[in-house]
């Protein structure tokens, strides 16, 4: 039973507050405590003791806002749910307006946990130590690698369990989940993996080489990411999130984060993760059929046009 629920409010997204208080209303209705967290753009939440350690936390915002508030509560296992109020919502799944139906399943119980990945990761540089049991050190979608200068190559050194695997001359390096796998990965021409798959994609952003493709790798390997000792600075960021920079020569050790993060699963076939790529990326949709679907609708509208109403518009 659920009986103190954390709820992070994007107020760009939510400025007059609509949805949030719809979410407020109904859970104090149904007697939950509700701890309300409210950030501006892209910043992260500020989480005081008394919202640090509820039985779940209710993200309204983008993907960004999720991610950053999985961020803040992934080290105590407490499992997350997203209502879309941004723009794509791949991991903020639930549309604005079914809001109701969802929070119906919550108090009713009808919704189990779906274990997902991380990245961890560590810094052989002189500022930098093991961090990886840190919080904020974990990545729900990616750990990116790239020039700090945007103009510019760098070059990139691989390394799969300390065995040299690959130098890249490119823009940058993503290693992703499979959760990450439709965000910065997708976009860079890497593969789309499943949730349920356990693996890492290494994604090289604009290599200079025709041979460099994506590949995908099992999950129990340690990765480690050397800058050239020739390179300028290069930046590392999880999540989108710039964490920290290597010094030419320092590398980026990446493992598997040894907790998972929770996130809560309804089980409704409309965010069944291929129905969620149909619906938010439009993942195999054939010109052919829209085609022909759109020409049906026009001969439907030209044989029945739409009755005129004799009612004022308002």
């Amino acid at each position: 039973m659920l009986k103190h629920i954390t709820l992070v409010q994007n107020l760009s997204t939510d400025p007059q507050s609509v949805y949030a208080n719809q979410v407020l209303e109904y859970l104090t209705h149904h007697g939950v405590h509700v701890s309300h967290l409210q950030v501006l753009g892209k910043d992260c939440p500020v989480v005081p003791p008394a919202a640090a350690n509820p039985d779940l936390v209710i993200v309204l915002g983008g993907d960004g806002t999720f991610l950053r508030a999985a961020r803040k509560f992934v080290s105590q296992n407490v499992p997350l749910v997203g209502i879309n109020t941004g723009a794509l919502g791949f991991l903020t799944h639930i549309e604005a307006d079914k809001i109701r139906f969802y929070l119906d399943l919550l108090i009713q119980g009808k919704y189990s946990l779906e274990p997902r990945m991380m990245l961890s990761i560590q810094n052989s540089g002189e500022t930098g130590s093991d961090v990886s049991a840190l919080q904020e050190e974990l990545a729900l979608n990616d750990v990116v690698v790239k020039n700090a200068n945007p103009s510019q190559l760098c070059r990139l050194h691989l390394y799969v369990n300390n065995a040299p695997v690959a130098v890249y001359d490119s823009d940058g390096l993503i290693l992703s989940t499979p959760s990450g796998t439709t965000a910065y990965t997708m976009a860079a021409g890497g593969p789309v993996i499943s949730p349920e798959v356990d693996a890492i994609s290494i994604t090289p952003i604009c290599p200079h080489s025709f041979s460099a493709k994506a590949v995908v790798v099992p999950f129990n390997k340690e990765f480690k990411i050397q800058s050239d000792a020739k390179n300028q600075d290069v930046v590392y960021a999880l999540d989108g999130l710039e964490c920290g920079v290597l010094k030419p020569g320092e590398s980026l050790v990446v493992v598997r984060a040894a907790i998972p993060f929770q996130m809560v699963n309804f089980e409704q076939s409309e965010n069944d993760f291929y129905s969620l790529l149909k619906r938010k990326l439009q993942w195999s949709m054939n010109p052919r059929w829209q085609s022909q679907e759109a020409r049906a609708g026009a001969q439907v509208y030209t044989e029945h046009p739409p009755q005129q109403s004799s009612s004022p518009s308002v």
